[in-house]
């Protein structure tokens, strides 16, 4: 008997404790967690443009192209943030975060297969650059002073075999790093997408 008691007492301390959330916490708990994806969002993508503004600034090359994308990304983010803290249902809330998920897939895709034509409409050069530059990483024991021309360099098939095996390793580090931070991203969006959609089947 004394086991039943002690039973009963868990089982009204987990009702109480147990809450019922309605329609509308619902949805501002939601609406919430999308607002702070897209805050999100936003720190990945500065950081990322950041990162590539380094490396062009590092191989001499600033990367316009990554700039004007970047632009649009940020003014179609602040966009959405607004629609995000500004709307008034959940189907508007639910339109958003689709609208959310397809500029991070179409960011993200875009940014990689720019990655992918530049090193392929400059692959014979950035094939050169690599030889020149290992050839003075060799030479730099002996002489810090002499910088290799890439274009005297002759590669041969063994250089270009080389290149695009590296070619490929740094793609698809690439494309991990992607799956990691912006397909974080979608995950959380799809998990609140999901979360709104069970609510609105609920309410009905």
């Amino acid at each position: 008997m004394e086991d039943l008691e002690l039973l009963k007492k868990d089982w009204n301390k987990e009702e109480v404790e147990f809450k019922d959330y309605s329609e509308n916490e619902i949805y501002s708990m939601i609406r919430q967690k999308s607002i702070s994806v897209a805050k999100t969002l936003f720190v990945v993508g500065l950081i990322e443009i950041i990162l590539w503004s380094v490396y062009g600034y590092i191989n001499g090359a600033f990367p316009y192209w990554r700039m004007i994308l970047f632009s649009g990304f940020v003014i179609l983010i602040v966009l959405l943030f607004r629609r995000l803290k500004t709307g008034q249902d959940s189907l508007s809330l639910m339109k958003n975060i689709l609208n959310l998920r397809k500029l991070i897939f179409g960011y993200a895709g875009i940014s990689f297969f720019l990655v992918i034509l530049d090193n392929l409409i400059h692959f014979a050069l950035y094939t050169k650059e690599v030889m020149a530059g290992s050839k003075d990483g060799f030479n730099s024991v002996h002489d810090t002073t002499t910088h290799t021309n890439p274009e005297t360099m002759v590669p041969g098939m063994g250089n270009y075999v080389l290149f695009t095996f590296c070619l490929l390793l740094g793609l698809y580090i690439l494309y991990v790093t992607y799956k990691r931070t912006y397909g974080k991203i979608l995950s959380d969006l799809r998990k609140n997408y999901r979360e709104l959609s069970q609510a609105e089947e609920k309410a009905f």
